[in-house]
């Protein structure tokens, strides 16, 4: 999993902005300035995995990510920030943070599903990303929030409320979560996103640009085929499994179906990369475990739950399996 270089830039440069002194920030991160200006670069999602963290204590908000998805432009994202003020209507605008999600970032994960009257964007940071650093994927996910409303302002000069705002954690900063995103705030969701009317959809961009939208819209295509590329078959697979089934392993057929093949070509391609379909969902399944073993409160029946498991007793076996020694043994580390 990975993002891009322009992310990482626009948190240092939000959090400047909010008190914490740049360069001092940058060496407790372990980031070199000078890499920040290769903006479409991708890193590796353990870049910088406290970063967040050293943001929070260096200004001194708690809330520092809703407070910076405030002011983010769309084209602190780069190519796609072009692209969206390309587009001709938010619909468009949605679509394509959607559709071209992966080539700015693959540890959060973007999404839309219209339901009556109604849209639910969601922007949810991956299962692993939670597990092991709550602290930053709790902030990505606020940013994810007020940078969607402060998007759709720019973008049609409208000012618009979104009906309801989801989090998956648990209930805190009331007042200033309403304050910023000016809705019904729902905690313990099962999804983090926000709720729009349907009408948002047909808001026009101001600055739509056609001949500009087919520019931005055949480089990113570009970039996707190049990041797909680089991946092997059995990479390809692990994401899926983290991002669409949200950490889970689904029966083989149905996983093999999602990535457009037969069970049959779906297992010969894992063996070409002596590789099998267990053998992923056990090394998925093991990150995830020692994961959220050592952030988690969850307890062992709750994460054998979340990992798939029928029972507590065979993720037991499985976990003494990977590491000689038992769940608890390793919580209390």
């Amino acid at each position: 999993m990975e993002f891009q270089v322009s992310i990482i830039r626009d948190m240092l440069y939000g959090a400047a902005e909010h008190g914490a002194n740049f360069h001092q920030l940058c060496r407790r991160a372990g980031i070199d300035p000078e890499t920040l200006k290769d903006a479409e670069k991708m890193v590796p999602w353990e870049y910088s995995p406290y970063l967040w963290d050293h943001i929070v204590e260096m200004t001194g908000d708690p809330l520092i990510g809703l407070h910076i998805g405030q002011e983010t432009r769309p084209t602190a994202y780069g190519m796609i920030g072009y692209l969206l003020q390309a587009c001709g209507t938010f619909g468009e605008v949605i679509t394509a943070v959607s559709g071209f999600n992966n080539t700015f970032s693959s540890i959060f994960r973007y999404t839309a599903e219209i339901k009556g009257d109604l849209v639910y964007q969601y922007m949810e940071p991956m299962p692993l990303w939670w597990s092991k650093y709550p602290v930053s994927a709790q902030q990505g996910a606020d940013v994810g929030k007020s940078s969607a409303l402060r998007t759709f302002n720019l973008l049609t000069g409208q000012h618009a409320r979104p009906l309801k705002a989801l989090f998956t954690c648990s209930k805190n900063n009331v007042e200033e979560y309403r304050r910023v995103l000016q809705c019904e705030l729902v905690f313990n969701a099962p999804r983090d996103g926000m709720v729009f009317p349907r009408a948002v959809m047909d808001a026009p961009v101001l600055s739509h640009d056609q001949s500009l939208f087919a520019l931005f819209n055949n480089l990113l295509t570009e970039k996707q085929q190049k990041l797909a590329s680089r991946k092997t078959f059995s990479e390809e697979l692990r994401l899926a499994l983290l991002t669409d089934f949200k950490g889970q392993a689904p029966p083989i057929h149905v996983a093999a179906s999602h990535l457009g093949m037969n069970t049959r070509t779906f297992q010969r391609r894992l063996a070409e990369e002596s590789s099998s379909y267990r053998a992923v969902c056990s090394d998925l399944r093991k990150e995830l475990a020692l994961a959220i073993l050592e952030n988690d409160k969850k307890n062992i029946n709750e994460i054998a739950l979340l990992l798939g498991y029928a029972d507590h007793t065979s993720f037991r076996r499985a976990f003494k399996s990977w590491t000689g020694r038992l769940p608890k043994e390793a919580k209390l580390k």
